[in-house]
C-alpha cells in the first residue's frame, strides 16, 4: 500500500498512478513488438554490399529504439516506486514540490521545471540521483 503524500490529493496520485501504468503497458508492448520483428537478416538474403550496410544501419536504429524505450520504462518504474514511497511529484534537486501541471505533462519527471531549466543551463544532464557532466 503507497503512503501518503503530503504534497497532493488522493485522487491526483491514483489519476497519475494509473497513467504511468498504462504508459508502462505501452512501453512494455513496443518493446515486444520489436523482440519479435526480425532483426537480423539471413546471410543469403545479403546479397550486395548496400544490402548488408543497410541491415546494419537499421539494426543499430532499432537498438537506438529500443534503448530509449527502456530507459522510459526505467523513469516510469522510478515514478511508480515513489508514488508507493510518499515521494512522488518531489523535485530530487530541490526537495520542493513538482508543478501538478508539469506532472500532468510529464508523469515521470524527476524534477521541477526550474530545476530541468538550470540543469540545461550548466549544460548537464540529470540521469537518475547522479549528475553526468
Amino acid at each position: 500500500m503507497s503512503q501518503m503524500n503530503k504534497h497532493f490529493d488522493n485522487e491526483f496520485i491514483v489519476q497519475q498512478k494509473n497513467r504511468l501504468l498504462e504508459m508502462r503497458r505501452e512501453v512494455l508492448n513496443k518493446i515486444h513488438a520489436q523482440d519479435k520483428e526480425d532483426i537480423a537478416v539471413p546471410p543469403e538474403e545479403m546479397i550486395e554490399e548496400g544490402d548488408i550496410a543497410q541491415t546494419f544501419l537499421s539494426q543499430e536504429l532499432s537498438f537506438e529504439l529500443r534503448e530509449r524505450e527502456l530507459r522510459r520504462l526505467r523513469e516510469i518504474d522510478t515514478a511508480l516506486a515513489k508514488i508507493e514511497d510518499g515521494t512522488y511529484g518531489i523535485c530530487e534537486e530541490t526537495d520542493e514540490p513538482i508543478s501538478r501541471k508539469r506532472l500532468e505533462k510529464m508523469p515521470w519527471t524527476r524534477l521541477s521545471i526550474q530545476a530541468a531549466e538550470q540543469e540545461e543551463r550548466d549544460g548537464r544532464q540529470y540521469i537518475g540521483n547522479q549528475k553526468a557532466s
